[in-house]
């Protein structure tokens, strides 16, 4: 049950996509794949290492269009494949967030919800004016989807 408190404090996404959970599940969780197309628009990873299991980490520089680097850190609390994955994220000094991924099975498609729960409101307001969190959000699961239409149906 989400206390009044965890709505001040989150951002929540979602997007449909015509393909199958599995392949999305694949999509966002094998590191051959992931590390392709993750991030908003204009984005890049490099020296990306990956532990998928739970307590398992994730670490990644994320590079901007104007190649400013954004060191990256996720440890895994919950995988539950093909439909649940959650992580928090940070820059290997501090965690900003938890984020939780479902995938939930529809006709056309698979629904994504990505869920991104900060310690405070004044946080969460902050990467969203400051980092442009929504939109950089949205850009993130169209590159999903076009990943996904492109190299694995």
């Amino acid at each position: 049950m989400m206390t009044m408190d965890e709505k001040d404090r989150e951002l929540v996404l979602e997007r449909m996509i015509p393909f199958a959970r599995e392949l999305v599940w694949k999509a966002m969780t094998d590191p051959e794949h992931v590390n392709r197309w993750w991030g908003p628009d204009g984005f890049r990873n490099e020296n990306q290492i990956m532990d998928f299991r739970v307590g398992g980490a994730w670490s990644y520089e994320m590079v901007g269009p104007d190649g400013k680097r954004y060191p990256s850190h996720s440890v895994f609390k919950e995988i539950t494949p093909p439909s649940r994955l959650v992580f928090d994220h940070g820059d290997g000094e501090r965690m900003w967030f938890e984020t939780t991924i479902t995938l939930q099975e529809i006709d056309s498609g698979t629904l994504i919800s990505l869920r991104q729960l900060y310690p405070s409101r004044e946080s969460r307001d902050e990467v969203i004016d400051k980092y442009g969190a929504v939109e950089g959000g949205k850009q993130h699961l169209a590159k999903l989807e076009a990943y996904v239409r492109e190299n694995l149906q």
